[in-house]
C-alpha cells in the first residue's frame, strides 16, 4: 500500500475514534446529570467504567497509529559518517580519517564480530530482541512493578531496538513524551529492517566512552585488535559500557568496568550461554589483556600520517567513499622523502620539492611528495605535486614523439642547431653555443631548444597543442588554452603543468603509447587512450636513454628541464615498470642559481632509481625487431633516399609509419606528382559543422598523402577528407624509388 493511502486510513481513523469517543463522553455526561438527579450509584459506575473504556481504546488507537506518525530515525542515523579507511592493495589498513564531529565509528558487518559479542550484547542489553517487535513488552510490565515497589527508577525496559532510534537525537533529555516516541520508531524500525540489520546498526552505533562509537572502534582503542578477535572475558567487559560508557571506561575506571564485566557475565550464565560457573571462573581466570592506555592507540597511530596529501588525492578519486584502496606503497614513498630532503640539504637558496612514482603499466601512483615540511608556515601545506608550473624542457620528447609518428623524421633524422628568429621570438640553448647540424636523437639527448623549436614550427602550434591535450598536459577554460598565446614556445613549458599530470604523460612513453591517468585510489575506471605508437614509444625511448642517467647504473629513460629564471627544476625518468617524476625549487617561485635539471633533480632521481632496482633485475625494455626496420637514408637529411641523394647510409625507421622520403636532394627536372584536388585557395565551412569535405586526388593515384606534415596513409582515389577551419598543408608523395611529390596550400573559413 502507498503511503498516501495509509495516511488517509490512518486519519479516517482517528476521525472515527474521535466521533465515537465524543458520543460516549456526552452519554457519559447525560448519565452522570441524571445520576446526580437520581443519586443512583449503579448509573455512576457505569459512567465511570465508559470513561475508562473510552480512554483505554483511545490509547490503544494512538499506540496503533504511533509507528506512522513519526519519521524513520535510519534517515538521521546515516547521515552519522563513519571514519573513512584508507587501505593498501593487500586490504591492510594504512589510515583513518577521522568524521567531522571527531567520532570513532568504524562500521563492520555481523560476521566480523566474536560470537561471544553478540551473546554478551543479548544477554545484557535485550535477551528477547529476536522474540520481540520493538517494545518487549514484559519487561516494561517488570521495570514497571521494580520501580513502584522501590519508589525510583531502578530498570529500564528499553529494547535495542529502542536504544538505536534513540541513537538518531542524541543528547535530548530523558522524559516519558521521549520514551514513548522511541517506542513508536522502534515499532518502525522493525516493521521496515531485518532484525539482524537493526543489530548490526546498534553495535556499530552504541557509545563505548569518549569519542568512541561501535563495537569495533571500541575493541581497537582498549585492547588494539578487531572485533572479530574478542573472547568471552572481553566481549562481556565491552558489551556491558554502553550502560553508562564513561562511567564505566576501563582506561579511567577499570574496577567499575570489572564490576560490570560480572554482571554481564551473570546475565549470560542465567540465559543459558555459559554452564553452570562459568561466569565466575571467567571474571576470575581469564586474562584481560588491555593495551597501554600511557601510548597512543592503534587508532590514533592510524590516524596520524605526514601530511595528509596522497590520502586527499585517493579521495578526491574515489568520490569521497568510506573505504579507499590506496595503491600506496609506505616503504617507496618514505624512499622518495628521504631522497628529496637529503637533495634539498644540498641546495643553498631551495626549501622545497617533490615526487611522483608511478607503475608505468597501469598508472598506479606507488607514492607521491607533495611537501617536505608539512608544519612550514611557508605554503607547508600547498600540494607541489599538483601545482601548475612552468615545465621547461620536459615537453620536447613530445614533439620529438609527435613528429616521428608523423612520418617526418627518426632518430637518425637530420636537425640544424642555429641561430632561429620567428618573428621577435628568438630561442637559444641552455649553454648558450649551437651545434650546427645534429641528429634528432643527439638533439634530443642534449635537450637543444633550437633543432625543437623548428620541429614545432613544422608541425605547428594548433597540432601541437591538440596532442598535449591528448596527454592531459594542455590547461581548460583559460587564457592559456589558446596556441595562439604561446606559439612556439609552448615546447618549453609556458602553459604551465604539474608534476602528476607530466609524470602520467611520460608514463605513455613507457607503456607504449596508451595513456591512462594517475591514478591514487583503485577501483576507479580509467579507458585507455591510443595516443602514439609503439614504435614511436620505442624509437623516443632510445633517444632518452643515449646518454646513462649520471651516478646510477640502471638503464633508464630521462629527461631534464630548467625553467625560465632558475625558478623550477625537474627531471624525469622512466623503465617498463616505473616512472618517476621530481621537482626541486621554492612554492614562491623564488629562483636559486642551482635550480637546473641536470645539477638539482637528476641526481635525486638516480638515487631513487639505483634503489628500485636494489635486489631485483635491471629493466627489460621490449624487443624492437618488429616495430624497427632498417632503409637507405639520405646522408644529409637523414630521410627516406631518392635516386637524387648522392650519399645515401642505412637507417632505423618504423615499421608501421613511413618516413617522408628526401626533398633537398631534387632537381627542378625530377619527376613530380601533381595533386588534382584539392586547388589552392579558400574552402567555405558547413556552417552546422564547421567543417569541409575535399576530395583529394593526384596523379599518378599511387601516392602518400600528408596533412600539415602527419601521415594519413595511401588513400583510395577520389577519397573524402574533413578539414576543420584555417591553413592546412597538403602533400602527395609517390611510393616509387624516384621521388615525385607535389604540395598545396588552402584555407577553411566560415561564411
Amino acid at each position: 500500500m502507498r503511503w498516501p493511502g495509509k495516511i488517509q486510513r490512518a486519519w479516517q481513523a482517528v476521525a472515527r475514534a474521535g466521533s465515537w469517543l465524543a458520543t460516549a463522553f456526552a452519554a457519559g455526561c447525560r448519565r452522570f446529570w441524571q445520576w446526580r438527579r437520581s443519586a443512583s450509584c449503579a448509573r455512576l459506575a457505569s459512567a465511570a467504567l465508559g470513561g475508562v473504556l473510552s480512554a483505554l481504546l483511545l490509547g490503544l488507537l494512538f499506540w496503533w497509529l504511533g509507528p506512522w506518525l513519526v519519521a524513520d530515525p535510519m534517515r538521521a542515523l546515516s547521515q552519522q559518517t563513519p571514519v573513512r579507511r584508507y587501505v593498501d592493495s593487500q586490504g591492510r589498513l594504512v589510515h583513518l580519517e577521522r568524521t567531522y564531529d571527531h567520532q570513532w565509528r568504524l562500521p563492520v558487518p555481523l560476521s566480523e564480530m566474536s560470537k561471544p559479542v553478540l551473546q554478551a550484547t543479548l544477554a545484557a542489553e535485550d535477551a528477547n530482541f529476536f522474540s520481540h517487535a520493538g517494545v518487549d513488552y514484559g519487561a516494561v510490565l517488570r521495570a514497571f512493578q521494580q520501580n513502584v515497589r522501590h519508589g525510583r527508577v531502578i530498570s529500564g525496559a528499553s529494547t535495542i531496538t529502542m536504544q538505536l532510534a534513540g541513537m538518531a537525537s542524541p543528547g535530548r533529555r530523558r522524559s516519558w513524551s521521549r520514551k514513548i516516541h522511541q517506542a513508536f520508531q522502534a515499532r518502525l524500525l522493525e516493521r521496515r529492517y531485518p532484525k539482524e540489520r537493526i543489530l548490526a546498526e546498534y553495535l556499530n552505533r552504541v557509545p563505548f566512552g569518549g569519542k568512541l562509537h561501535g563495537i569495533e572502534a571500541a575493541s581497537w582503542y582498549y585492547f588494539g585488535k578487531p572485533a572479530a578477535q574478542l573472547n568471552v572475558a572481553e566481549a562481556a567487559l565491552l558489551c556491558g559500557l554502553p550502560q553508562k560508557p564513561n562511567a564505566f571506561r576501563p582506561d579511567r575506571h577499570l574496577a567499575r568496568a570489572r564490576a560490570r564485566q560480572k554482571l554481564v557475565l551473570q546475565m549470560m550464565e542465567r540465559r543459558g550461554l555459559l554452564g553452570s560457573g562459568e561466569a565466575e571462573r571467567i571474571y576470575r581466570d581469564e586474562p584481560l589483556p588491555l593495551r597501554d592506555f600511557s601510548l597512543p592507540s592503534r587508532l590514533a597511530q592510524l590516524a596520524k600520517c605526514r601530511d595528509g596529501m596522497y590520502y586527499a588525492q585517493a579521495k578526491a578519486e574515489a568520490a569521497a567513499a568510506n573505504e579507499v584502496t590506496c595503491y600506496l606503497q609506505p616503504e617507496l614513498d618514505e624512499l622518495l622523502l628521504r631522497t628529496l630532503r637529503e637533495q634539498v640539504r644540498r641546495l643553498p637558496g631551495v626549501r622545497d620539492g617533490a615526487a611522483v612514482l608511478l607503475d608505468s603499466g597501469s598508472g598506479a601512483v606507488l607514492a607521491m611528495i607533495g611537501t617536505l615540511d608539512f608544519a612550514s608556515s611557508q605554503a607547508g601545506q600547498v600540494n607541489a605535486a599538483v601545482a601548475v608550473r612552468s615545465a621547461g624542457s620536459t615537453l620536447k620528447p613530445f614533439v620529438y614523439a609527435e613528429a616521428i609518428d608523423g612520418g617526418i623524421l627518426v632518430e637518425d633524422s637530420v636537425l640544424l642547431d642555429a641561430f632561429v628568429r620567428y618573428g621577435e621570438y628568438a630561442p637559444g640553448n641552455f649553454d648558450g653555443r649551437f651545434h650546427g647540424r645534429v641528429s634528432a636523437g643527439e638533439a634530443l639527448s642534449l635537450s637543444l631548444n633550437t633543432p625543437a623549436v623548428r620541429l614545432l614550427a613544422a608541425l605547428g602550434p594548433v597540432r601541437m597543442a591538440a596532442r598535449f591535450d591528448s596527454l592531459h598536459l594542455w590547461p581548460k577554460n583559460s587564457a592559456a588554452a589558446n596556441p595562439a598565446a604561446h606559439q612556439l614556445a609552448m615546447t618549453l613549458g609556458t602553459a604551465g603543468h604539474s608534476l602528476l599530470d607530466l609524470t602520467a604523460a611520460y608514463a605513455v612513453l613507457a607503456r607504449g603509447g596508451d595513456y591512462l591517468p594517475a591514478r591514487c585510489a583503485a577501483g576507479v575506471p580509467a579507458p585507455r587512450v591510443s595516443v602514439f605508437t609503439p614504435g614511436c614509444c620505442a624509437m623516443v625511448s632510445q633517444m632518452l636513454r643515449r646518454r646513462p642517467l649520471p651516478m646510477s647504473s640502471v638503464d633508464v629513460a630521462w629527461k631534464t628541464g630548467t625553467s625560465n629564471g632558475h625558478r623550477d627544476a625537474w627531471c624525469f625518468a622512466y623503465t617498463p615498470e616505473y616512472t618517476l617524476g621530481i621537482w626541486f625549487g621554492n612554492k614562491d617561485g623564488t629562483a636559486a642559481a642551482v635550480l637546473t635539471g641536470a645539477g638539482a633533480a637528476a641526481p635525486a632521481a638516480a638515487v631513487v632509481m639505483t634503489a628500485l632496482y636494489r635486489n631485483r633485475p635491471l629493466p627489460a625494455w621490449p624487443s624492437t625487431e618488429t616495430m624497427f626496420k632498417t632503409e637507405e637514408l639520405c646522408a644529409k637529411s637523414g630521410l627516406t633516399a631518392c635516386s637524387r641523394c648522392t650519399t645515401t647510409r642505412p637507417g632505423t625507421v618504423l615499421c608501421d609509419v613511413p618516413l617522408q622520403t628526401c626533398r633537398s636532394c631534387q632537381n627542378e627536372k625530377a619527376a613530380k606528382v601533381m595533386i588534382v584536388s584539392p586547388a589552392p585557395g579558400n574552402y567555405v565551412a558547413d556552417p552546422a559543422t564547421q567543417t569541409a569535405a575535399l576530395s583529394l586526388r593526384a596523379q599518378p593515384a599511387n601516392v602518400r598523402w600528408y596533412v600539415n606534415n602527419r601521415y594519413v596513409g595511401e588513400l583510395p582515389e577520389a577519397a573524402r577528407m574533413t578539414f576543420g577551419p584555417g591553413r592546412h598543408l597538403l602533400q602527395a608523395v609517390s611510393t616509387g624509388n624516384q621521388v615525385k611529390s607535389a604540395r598545396v596550400t588552402f584555407s577553411v573559413g566560415m561564411p
